[in-house]
């Protein structure tokens, strides 16, 4: 009955994770168009001057050219070296790190294990995953708890720091130690492929209580996961191509003229000196504040 339930939380989860994921993409998709403001270097421009082809004499009369190498470089560094994290907070990348390449490792392992349960397996194959899932787990649980002592502590971070964030971390911590235990334990991979292999089938898993263990908490994270602020594992995508490298010019008559005219009609909920509630941004952006008009005046 309980490896039953098992079967079925995985499944559950799994359709979540998908569900979730597009619910949220969908949503940044239909999100109203960004504040254009100029933002560089762009990573799809050419050159390393870190300017724009707005600067260039006559833009709008030559044809436009984007490095498409510039942005992978760009999204490889940020990937897979967190330099966003190294450039912006040294310290916690020490933590950030090994907590995303741990869960790297422990995704590729997944992937992995059901290469394996399709009948693709070799003990050289399972040996690799044994030293991914190891290895995986023991960063990401070391990291994890870095994170959440650092993240409890620091003064400039703790105020942005949630009990759901706490939490989140709290588990990852449980879910490193969990994987590491599986991945080390003698046959575990080969036990980890073959209930891999009978889930995809639809068939109760055999499981010991640690592989059991791993496999709900695994499930629980990937359930609530669209839900998160980890979730910037493919919301990044819009973070760069719709935010910091949106240069496109705003040509009369285009969809994204009509986007920021709408954009333009919000009202605003919020005020400063410079800002005032009550008014739409149309109104704001084409309107001196009061302060201003005496200084003017």
């Amino acid at each position: 009955m309980v490896l039953t339930l098992l079967l079925w939380w995985i499944w559950l989860a799994a359709a979540l994770f998908i569900v979730g994921c597009a619910w949220r993409g969908l949503k940044y998709l239909r999100a109203p168009v960004h504040l254009r403001w100029d933002l560089y270097p762009v990573a799809h421009e050419p050159g390393d001057h870190g300017g724009s082809y707005l600067e260039k004499k006559d833009w709008w009369t030559k044809p436009r050219h984007k490095s498409h190498f510039g942005e992978v470089a760009f999204m490889v560094e940020e990937i897979f070296l967190l330099k966003g994290v190294w450039v912006n907070n040294r310290k916690l990348w020490w933590s950030s790190f090994p907590f995303h390449w741990g869960l790297y490792l422990l995704v590729a392992t997944t992937v992995g294990l059901v290469v394996a349960a399709v009948g693709l397996s070799s003990e050289l194959w399972l040996g690799l995953l044994m030293l991914g899932g190891g290895i995986g787990g023991v960063l990401t649980g070391v990291g994890a708890l870095a994170l959440l002592i650092i993240r409890s502590t620091e003064a400039r971070l703790r105020p942005y720091t949630t009990p759901l964030d706490r939490l989140n971390l709290a588990l990852l911590v449980v879910l490193g130690a969990l994987s590491a235990a599986v991945a080390l334990a003698p046959g575990g991979m080969a036990q980890a492929a073959s209930a891999v292999g009978r889930i995809l089938r639809l068939q109760t898993p055999e499981v010991s209580l640690v592989l059991g263990l791993q496999m709900t908490v695994a499930a629980l994270f990937i359930f609530y996961l669209p839900f998160t602020r980890m979730v910037h594992f493919f919301s990044k995508y819009f973070t760069y191509h719709q935010v910091r490298w949106d240069d496109r010019p705003v040509e009369p008559g285009s969809k994204l003229e009509k986007r920021l005219q709408e954009a333009l009609t919000f009202g605003v909920d919020w005020s400063a000196k410079h800002v005032r509630t009550g008014k739409t941004w149309a109104e704001v952006a084409t309107t001196l504040p009061a302060e201003a008009k005496e200084d003017k005046d």
